[in-house]
């Protein structure tokens, strides 16, 4: 199968793990669409069993579930080397700010936040196979990472740092300055020779040495 702009998955493996039938069905749904080989599982001992038989290229993994959660799960991912380096994308509420340190340490790739938008999903999963890993801070190794200034509503510069990542409703930011939960910021950056400028407020925020990660909810001006 040739990869173009409507099968941008084409050809790669991808389970989904979650209680919730609906979701698992749209989830599915949309990526197959898009490309993809697509495996479902409803609770974490499921989806051990499915790795086991046979590896996915990437693992879209309800955090909430219950007996076996999304922790105990990465936890099992983690301890065997043959599924330690198996991408892992959670699904989780844009509420929950204690749970991006966690996955950060646990090495997860990236957060998709309920409710999601299925493009978001499906452009989340193409960059992590290009090889970007938002929530580690690592962008498509092909891409220069764009530089950024950040500024509150009266126009104040806040800090200049790097847009690691952006989407339809998120951004990440790598800064030297720590910024406020619930603060919000103004975004401006180059790309493609234009500058572009967006706005949010920030989600959460994650100490990275001398450095932050900044998680921004956005709307593009």
């Amino acid at each position: 199968m040739t990869i173009n702009s409507t099968t941008p998955l084409a050809s790669r493996r991808i389970l989904i793990v979650d209680d919730q039938p609906s979701i698992r069905g749209i989830l599915e749904l949309a990526l197959s669409e898009a490309g993809a080989d697509v495996w479902t599982a409803d609770d974490g001992p499921s989806a051990l069993r499915s790795v086991a038989d046979a590896l996915p290229d990437l693992i879209l993994l309800d955090l909430v579930m219950p007996g076996m959660n999304g922790w105990d799960v990465i936890r099992a991912l983690s301890a065997s080397p043959r599924t330690a380096d198996v991408p892992v994308v959670l699904q989780t509420s844009a509420e929950d700010f204690a749970s991006f340190d966690r996955a950060k340490k646990h090495g997860v790739a990236a957060f998709i936040s309920k409710p999601f938008r299925l493009g978001e999903v499906i452009e989340t999963c193409r960059r992590i196979f290009e090889g970007a890993r938002p929530l580690q801070g690592r962008t498509v190794h092909s891409e220069e990472v764009p530089l950024a200034q950040v500024r509150d509503t009266s126009g104040n510069l806040l800090g200049v740092g790097r847009l690691l990542d952006v989407g339809p409703t998120g951004a990440l930011l790598d800064l030297e300055a720590v910024l406020s939960l619930g603060q919000s910021v103004s975004v401006i950056y180059s790309e493609a020779a234009s500058t572009l400028t967006l706005t949010g407020q920030v989600r959460w925020v994650s100490r990275s040495g001398d450095r932050f990660q900044v998680g921004l909810s956005v709307r593009h001006d």
